[in-house]
C-alpha cells in the first residue's frame, strides 16, 4: 500500500517538501560538505527522510566512506 497523495500533501504543508534529493551537495551539521548519494523522503508506508551521503573532499572527490542517517532538516 502506498501513501495516499492527500497524506503527502498535508504532511508537506506542515513540514515542507523534501529537504534533500539524490545528487544534492549540502552542508552536514558537522560543517562538512556532503553529497547525497541515495535515500528517500517518502517510503512505502510513510515519511522516511533516510539518506546516504559521502563527504566531498577539498579537491572535489568523494570520500570512500558512505555515511547514512535521517535528514537533519
Amino acid at each position: 500500500m502506498m501513501v495516499e497523495q492527500w497524506v503527502k500533501d498535508l504532511t508537506e504543508d506542515v513540514f515542507g517538501p523534501s529537504p534533500f534529493a539524490v545528487g544534492n551537495v549540502v552542508t552536514h551539521p558537522s560543517g562538512r560538505q556532503v553529497k547525497i548519494t541515495g535515500g528517500q523522503y517518502w517510503g512505502t508506508h510513510g515519511l522516511s527522510n533516510f539518506w546516504y551521503w559521502r563527504e566531498v573532499q577539498p579537491n572535489g572527490d568523494l570520500s570512500e566512506t558512505v555515511e547514512h542517517g535521517y535528514g537533519w532538516r
